[in-house]
């Protein structure tokens, strides 16, 4: 019988708290968990169907 050697669990970004966003074409509020140290996110409106790269600072 073969003994396997516990293997690491592979490393994700950390997710930071929740941040709240305002989709740019309809105006939705909606929270996401924006992964730590990325300046962009990119999400799709689950409202207007748009996709948007959103920047931490607010613009995009």
């Amino acid at each position: 019988m073969t003994h396997e050697t516990e293997r690491p669990a592979p490393v994700t970004p950390s997710a930071s708290a929740p941040v709240r966003i305002s989709c740019p074409g309809c105006g939705r509020n909606d929270y996401v968990r924006w992964p730590a140290g990325e300046a962009v996110f990119h999400w799709k409106c689950f409202n207007c169907g748009k996709s948007f790269d959103l920047a931490r600072d607010g613009g995009h």
